[in-house]
């Protein structure tokens, strides 16, 4: 039931000692069903991979700290074990996009997918158009950071 046409943009803000520049972009489906991501991202360290990335719940503070945006959003609360089984993902946590879709395995990557878990109706549990998107390293170590902003509320 996601609003036909809603739109989010997380964008990685250019930050000293960082390299790490890109997007997240995501919309409703075009049916409703799920949301369609288009992950775009440069500029990882060249050790440290693979690259996790997930929707956290809270939005990035008025600081940048990434350690502010808390834990991934996990409204049902699956937790994180046993780990994320990208063949069965409907059984990890909803922000968990990175398990369920694939690591970026390099300096960059970019990758598309509709993720039937994720929702743009802001009544639903599933909601992250207020909150994050945090960049790991495979150690957990985050490294960059970006708060979703809404480019278009769509069509109920």
């Amino acid at each position: 039931s996601n609003p036909i046409g809603a739109s989010y943009i997380a964008e990685l803000p250019v930050k000293a000692n960082s390299n790490v520049v890109g997007s997240l972009a995501a919309s409703s489906a075009p049916d409703g069903k799920g949301v369609l991501f288009a992950l775009s991202v440069s500029g990882l360290p060249s050790e440290g991979g693979p690259f996790m990335y997930h929707i956290h719940e809270k939005p990035v503070p008025a600081d940048g700290n990434c350690t502010g945006t808390g834990t991934h959003l996990d409204p049902y609360k699956r937790g994180e074990t046993p780990a994320c089984d990208g063949t069965k993902p409907e059984t990890c946590q909803t922000g968990d996009l990175s398990g369920k879709y694939g690591t970026i395995t390099g300096t960059a990557g970019s990758q598309n997918y509709i993720d039937l878990y994720s929702s743009t109706n802001p009544s639903d549990p599933a909601y992250f158009g207020n909150l994050s998107v945090v960049i790991h390293l495979a150690n957990k170590t985050r490294v960059a950071c970006a708060n979703f902003k809404q480019i278009s509320p769509g069509v109920p």
